[in-house]
């Protein structure tokens, strides 16, 4: 089976933060897994720090071949998460967005000790 893995705007930016690469680890996880954005993700990874990420972000999707899909309404990327996560696993270091989708019963990729990842709320995993 081949899981969809829904990447939050923390995992966006956590390639240029943290001293491994978490593409990487997603690949040893779950080798045959697809990608997954929200454009509205994008757009709030592209704003943080003043733009820093601006250049880097949409670099780094391409070279991964991370998908952008666009959500419908005017919610928060948070609320847009939620709202689809039942076909997605989602990748995100969020606390209250964890709590949520911990809440739904959804699988949750966290970055653990900034040195690895690991699968939360499933058993499956």
């Amino acid at each position: 089976m081949t899981e969809k893995i829904l990447l939050d705007t923390n995992f966006l930016v956590a390639p240029f933060q943290f001293g491994f690469d978490i593409y990487d680890e997603l690949e040893k996880m779950f080798p045959y897994a697809e990608l997954y954005t929200l454009e509205d993700a994008l757009q709030e990874a592209k704003s943080i720090k003043s733009g820093k990420y601006k250049e880097l972000v949409p670099k780094m999707l391409e070279k991964q071949d991370v998908e952008l899909l666009t959500a419908e309404g005017d919610e928060e990327v948070d609320d847009l998460i939620v709202n689809i996560s039942d076909d997605f696993i989602v990748a995100t270091n969020d606390k209250e967005l964890k709590r949520r989708l911990k809440k739904k019963g959804r699988p949750v990729i966290i970055i653990r000790s900034m040195t690895h990842l690991e699968v939360v709320n499933s058993e499956e995993y």
